[in-house]
């Protein structure tokens, strides 16, 4: 008999905000999906991808996160693929609205959303194979909070008693985050051992356990709920000034730059080393709060990516810091450098 995997998997671990990040690919016709990226880690996820030679069809969040921001924009750029999350979320940006029921096809695989609101109103679980990603409406031996985001105890107790317990027990449950250094568990492990949550928890009971927990507020709440509403490149942050100032004219004063003017490449580093507007450094977005310092001393900063998205985003986190010293070309970039026959450095 053989021993080859049925299903290509990785889990992949945020240690900042403790996410789990999800790829699964099929064997044969390398056709994958990635559940809940986080933007900070856009670079390894898209390195990994590359090494395995999976070809992305299918990006999607469990839900509209509060403790970090999404990579589906970012990633639909880069892979051309479709974006989804569950359809109560109303995100405007997302390819696919999932309702409960609903299938996506990678390869022979087939991932069926299955819809779990408590911890918040949108919150959508997926089950592929023996497999379901639960985001954070179960957890390993815990479930996800319910006192913000249209959070309710009652359809939470509801999603995890009448949807996910009705899988069956040798079911593996793979969370959105886990504090503790546990990575996977099972339905039954749960439905014996979870202490929030166990089979013979009455919803009662299970309301006013959570309603006591008294827990903090997000500490990213107020810049990730935005964003994600967004697809993880939301800028609603004022003007971008990319109406008044495009490559074109970056191309004019280029080369008369003086020492305490830069201009910022924002896309990954394998891209920045394939093509790049002569001079330009490379600083791939979510890395810009690591450069803070050294930023602030720029008299100007110029930004730029491939179609002016990613640049959006890292002009939006940095001004929310206090810089004013940044011109971004929010709807122009490498693309359109290119397209005018502009000198490109390697």
């Amino acid at each position: 008999m053989s021993t080859q995997p049925y299903i290509g998997f990785r889990q992949l671990f945020d240690q900042d905000t403790s996410t789990f990040t999800y790829l699964l690919w099929d064997l044969d016709t390398r056709e994958g999906v990635i559940i809940d990226p986080v933007r900070e880690q856009f670079e390894r996820d898209l390195c990994l991808v590359g090494e395995l030679g999976v070809r992305m069809v299918y990006a999607l969040d469990t839900h509209v996160h509060a403790d970090h921001v999404t990579s589906l924009g970012m990633l639909r750029e880069e892979m051309r693929l479709q974006t989804a999350v569950g359809e109560p979320s109303g995100v405007p940006c997302a390819d696919i609205m999932l309702n409960d029921g609903y299938t996506l096809r990678f390869g022979r695989h087939t991932l069926t959303a299955l819809a779990t609101p408590g911890h918040t109103d949108a919150c959508t679980s997926f089950k592929v194979e023996n497999m379901v990603f639960t985001g954070d409406a179960l957890l390993i031996r815990g479930c996800g909070r319910t006192d913000f985001q249209q959070g309710d105890p009652e359809m939470l107790y509801r999603s995890i008693t009448q949807k996910l317990y009705a899988l069956p027990d040798e079911t593996l449950v793979y969370p959105g985050h886990d504090y503790n250094g546990k990575s996977v568990s099972t339905i039954g492990e749960e439905k014996q051992y979870n202490p929030r949550i166990p089979a013979t928890q009455t919803e009662s009971d299970f309301a006013e356990l959570m309603n006591s927990l008294n827990l903090p507020r997000p500490k990213h709440i107020d810049e990730a709920v935005p964003a994600n509403m967004g697809c993880g490149i939301s800028v609603d942050h004022g003007h971008l000034t990319e109406e008044v100032f495009g490559v074109r004219d970056l191309q004019k004063i280029l080369t008369a730059l003086s020492e305490d003017e830069v201009v910022i490449d924002c896309r990954t580093q394998d891209e920045y080393e394939a093509g790049h507007i002569p001079g330009a450094i490379n600083l791939p977005m979510g890395k810009e709060l690591d450069q803070l310092g050294e930023l602030r001393d720029y008299r100007k900063i110029y930004l730029y990516c491939y179609s002016g998205r990613r640049s959006q985003t890292v002009f939006a986190t940095l001004t929310s810091k206090g810089l004013d010293n940044l011109v971004c070309l929010g709807s122009s970039g490498m693309a359109e450098w290119k397209k005018f026959g502009y000198p490109v450095e390697r």
